[in-house]
């Protein structure tokens, strides 16, 4: 398509200006409507949970398998030592967090044998946790996203101390050096490098028809979604009108 040309397809758009984007509703549509659900979850976090909760929280259920003692909460967080040791014990007395003392220090994680964790850790990570930060630090670049997912160990929850996150993004005229820069603030919030593989439609669907090994698998693992969902994934991986039927792989 050249510069100029103006094109809206069912949904699946091409990015364009904005007077543009006022003329593909469906188009516009979706990217306010990802920024407002983002919103809205932040307003639950507020909602529900204190400043000072928040933070300890973002902190423990993000890196979930670090384990971290009261010196680290502190700092990493900014609590007061009266503040960070009363949330502490809060969450400790209901049984969400566990503790160990190794050394001469106590260090806190999450419990994950609480019968909540699962809910509990899907709302911080939907709203002051991974998803919330990139889903916000995205925002700029929703008009030009069809999809967005945090991949590989982290979104099995299986991460190490210090590992990378990885992101998958599918869209249009998304400028990879304008991703990094704009994925540095959310680097310095959760405090990890970030890998983003960012495709094209075509190019997502034309690796899909190759059978590429690595896009595969990533698929088929779990996912954390920061702009679409599962029904937005597979929407995609559909051949469009210059595609036959069966020159998509089954892939989920």
């Amino acid at each position: 398509m050249s510069g100029d040309t103006e094109y809206c397809q069912h949904g699946r758009h091409w990015s364009r200006p904005a007077h543009v984007l006022r003329k593909c509703p469906g188009m516009a549509g979706h990217a306010n409507y990802q920024f407002i659900h983002a919103k809205i979850w932040r307003m639950i976090a507020q909602a529900l949970f204190t400043p000072a909760q928040q933070k300890l929280l973002g902190l423990l259920f993000v890196r979930v398998n670090e384990g971290f003692h009261l010196n680290e909460i502190m700092r990493l967080t900014g609590l007061g030592s009266a503040s960070a040791q009363r949330e502490l014990r809060r969450l400790h007395e209901s049984g969400l967090i566990t503790s160990e003392r190794i050394g001469n220090v106590r260090r806190f994680w999450p419990n994950k044998e609480s019968l909540v964790y699962p809910e509990l850790s899907g709302l911080v990570q939907k709203t002051f946790g991974i998803v919330g930060v990139l889903s916000m630090t995205l925002a700029p670049l929703r008009a030009q996203l069809h999809l967005a997912f945090v991949s590989g160990a982290t979104a099995k929850g299986q991460d190490m101390p210090g590992s990378a996150i990885d992101l998958l993004l599918v869209g249009e005229e998304a400028n990879y050096g304008d991703l990094l820069t704009g994925l540095a603030p959310a680097e310095r919030t959760l405090r990890r490098k970030i890998n983003p593989n960012l495709y094209t439609l075509a190019d997502y669907r034309r690796r899909l028809r190759e059978g590429q090994p690595f896009l595969l698998q990533v698929l088929q693992q779990p996912k954390l979604f920061v702009i679409g969902d599962e029904s937005q994934l597979h929407a995609l991986a559909l051949p469009d009108s210059s595609m036959q039927a069966n020159d998509t792989p089954s892939v989920f």
